[in-house]
């Protein structure tokens, strides 16, 4: 019998698709695939996990890893610290402000962050995926999803666009969640 993935779990799992690659990111691509069947998300979200797959699969870990380090890590206009979209060109000073909010936001919601961030800074996509998973204000969710997120994913999207590179489809899958989530009004 097929369950329906709540978008909760859904965003829980991109998370741990965003982390640096450990050997069990094929099995969680699998699962996401697999909980994507019949759900309420758009067809093409499943074909660009599949994508994403079928170039894990030519990839070794080592590979892999190096891909990862080099598309989020070393080049800016693809970095998973969201802020940066918001405030790119502009004094550090309103990130900083940014940064501080958000983890104020954490702390006071009773998120772990420490132990979700791994080291990562508050608007890092996969610890936002993480918080977003683990809150259960819909209001909450949905205004953070309003002015934060889908924000700075669009331009995220935007800039993977031109790159060719496996976690392309892996980010124009999640901003199709994103997308739907948010004109949905979820």
């Amino acid at each position: 019998m097929q369950t329906v993935v709540t978008e909760k779990e859904l965003y829980t799992q991109f998370a741990k698709l965003l982390e640096f690659p450990r050997e069990d990111i094929r099995q969680i691509v699998e699962e996401c695939i697999q909980e994507l069947y019949g759900s309420q998300y758009p067809e093409e979200v499943i074909k660009e996990l599949l994508s994403f797959k079928n170039d894990l699969d030519r990839l070794s870990l080592d590979s892999l890893q190096e891909l990862y380090s080099y598309t989020f890590e070393l080049v800016s206009d693809t970095t998973l610290d969201m802020g940066y979209y918001l405030h790119a060109g502009q004094d550090g000073f309103k990130r900083a402000k940014n940064l501080v909010t958000i983890k104020a936001m954490y702390r006071d919601k009773g998120f772990p962050f420490e132990e979700a961030a791994k080291g990562e800074l508050p608007d890092h996509l996969s610890v936002l995926l993480q918080f977003l998973g683990f809150i259960d204000s819909e209001e909450l969710r949905r205004d953070f999803m309003k002015t934060f997120v889908v924000v700075s994913m669009e331009k995220l999207h935007r800039n993977f666009q031109t790159k060719k590179n496996a976690y392309r489809h892996l980010i124009n899958a999640l901003y199709k969640i994103i997308d739907k989530d948010v004109k949905e009004g979820k």
